[in-house]
């Protein structure tokens, strides 16, 4: 028979150039305390030391206790899978000086150290799998990765032996419940399976849109990495394109990828427009910045594990009170249309999308900022989120009565 559900190991993998533990998951699992679930945090990660202890005392500040494993970087794509398969030792402590009861690995390479316990130690603890989106798919999509390699044939078996394994899958889109419901072939039942939401802090943002603006240029933005598939030309294409029609146009890009950004605007002879505005600001300032433009810009490229991803930046884009042109497809964007806050940037419906901007969006800017941050607060806040996850959770029985933190 399983434990109740009561203390949680979330076992999470990271670079250091992601601030995915720090930016969405911790505010969740520091807020599922109010529901009755004590969370506890084991990531596998690299980077400096002054990094991994900074998210040690974010954790500790949160009420989250915090424990790094350091990857091994040495012998190519071995080191990392020898992290994984020996990380099982790390989750085996953690287990015991926590008394946890449920694992919840994040994605494919913790899910491994998960399948390295032994079947016994498996058996006696709940394990709920956060897919987290397709991520053998992803490398396929993105890096190369060949559909037919030993490494994806691997990377698939892993997640399959999850959802099979796991009392509970979370995903992020429906397109992704039913892409691994398909994969399991009936071994997986849909009432195991959850959509839970990626959430973000509302509160610097409502700060933010109280602040007065002035009466300015409109201002098209784009924030987050820059990649291959976040298409930074194809934004410079629309952003041109979109200042045909609107002469007065701004083009900021918020990123910490300068060097990168700066690169192509060389590239395009554009380094010197005086239109485009590039700015890196510190994680906390950007509710403020984005809330100082009109419109959000959110490209992709289209792929078939883009299906699976439910964006951030979308969420901090609706919170700033920012109608979106980008992809669609991505996520919950077709929802987001039929709000009547998401249009497709994609060069077929262009056209139609830059008419909708000067006819519709800045002359309403006042009522659609409102609009947007009210669609923000429903589908990306983080108490939206906590209570997926809730929900998630307690499909395997409701928590113990649970004492205060640890």
């Amino acid at each position: 028979m399983k434990p109740a559900v009561r203390n949680i190991l979330f076992i999470t993998w990271d670079g250091p150039q992601t601030n995915y533990l720090e930016r969405l998951f911790l505010p969740i699992l520091a807020g599922l305390a109010d529901r009755g679930y004590r969370a506890h945090v084991l990531q596998f990660c690299w980077g400096e030391p002054a990094l991994i202890q900074h998210r040690a005392d974010l954790c500790h500040a949160a009420g989250v206790p915090y424990r790094a494993q350091i990857i091994l970087r040495r012998g190519g794509p071995l080191g990392p899978s020898l992290t994984a398969i020996l990380g099982s030792r790390a989750i085996r402590r953690a287990v015991a000086d926590w008394q946890i009861d449920t694992l919840m690995p994040r994605s494919l390479l913790p899910a491994l150290a998960v399948l390295r316990l032994r079947a016994a130690e498996q058996a006696a603890l709940n394990v709920v799998f956060d897919a987290d989106g397709l991520h053998a798919d992803e490398r396929v999509d993105f890096t190369g990765l060949s559909p037919t390699s030993l490494t994806y044939r691997f990377l698939r078996d892993i997640e399959m032996q999850m959802l099979l394994r796991a009392d509970t899958v979370l995903t992020r889109t429906a397109a992704s419940r039913d892409i691994l419901l398909a994969r399991a072939g009936g071994r997986l039942t849909a009432d195991r399976c959850h959509l839970v939401s990626n959430g973000v802090d509302p509160a610097p943002f409502i700060h933010a849109l109280a602040a007065p603006r002035p009466d300015a240029a409109p201002v098209l933005c784009y924030c987050g990495s820059i990649g291959a598939q976040y298409r930074l030309p194809d934004m410079l294409d629309v952003a041109q394109r979109l200042r045909a029609r609107v002469p007065d146009l701004r083009f900021r890009v918020i990123s910490q990828a300068t060097d990168a950004v700066q690169a192509e605007l060389a590239h395009r002879g554009l380094l010197q427009a005086d239109w485009i505005d590039l700015r890196a600001p510190r994680p906390e300032d950007v509710p403020a910045e984005l809330a100082g433009c009109d419109l959000g810009l959110a490209l992709r490229l289209p792929a078939f594990s883009t299906r699976a991803v439910l964006p951030i930046k979308m969420g901090e884009y609706l919170l700033a009170g920012l109608p979106v042109i980008g992809t669609p497809g991505v996520g919950n964007t077709a929802d987001l249309a039929a709000e009547g806050v998401f249009r497709s940037a994609e060069p077929g419906e262009l056209d139609q999308t830059l008419t909708w901007i000067v006819d519709t969006v800045l002359p309403a800017r006042a009522a659609l900022r409102q609009t947007c941050h009210a669609i923000g607060l429903r589908e990306y806040s983080v108490a939206g989120a906590v209570a997926s996850y809730a929900t998630a959770l307690a499909s395997l029985g409701p928590p113990t009565p649970a004492p205060g933190r640890h």
